[in-house]
């Protein structure tokens, strides 16, 4: 019983899921009035990147060129994210519901491997 794709796609939509998670939770840390003005200066310095006329990558063939622009956007956002009062990012992901949401509660930090009954 060989389970590989749709646990590949499963990974995919989790990831995507993660993305909008930390995107949602950036959004609100950077409406938060808690968070100093330094660190709010992060996300806006990654966006004036991509409007930027020069780039890092040139941008003659479609997609290639983007590249670099959306690494260094993921980077802000995770960068900002990261330097942001660890309570704060708490209080907002747990607003969120998610699951990255540590209140106190619980966690188990664990790893697991799906094993194939043919193997």
């Amino acid at each position: 019983m060989a389970v590989r794709g749709s646990n590949q796609s499963e990974r995919s939509i989790t990831g995507l899921l993660g993305i909008v998670r930390d995107l949602y939770v950036a959004w609100k840390l950077f409406l938060d009035r808690r968070v100093p003005t330094w660190i709010k200066s992060i996300p806006v310095l990654s966006a004036l990147y991509v409007l930027w006329p020069i780039d890092i990558l040139a941008d003659p063939v479609l997609g290639l060129g983007q590249l670099d622009d959306l690494a260094i956007v993921a980077l802000g956002i995770r960068l900002f994210i990261g330097l942001c009062p660890p309570a704060l990012v708490a209080q907002h992901q747990q607003r969120l519901g998610g699951a990255h949401a540590t209140d106190g509660g619980d966690v188990v930090d664990a790893t697991y491997r799906v094993l194939d009954d043919n193997e």
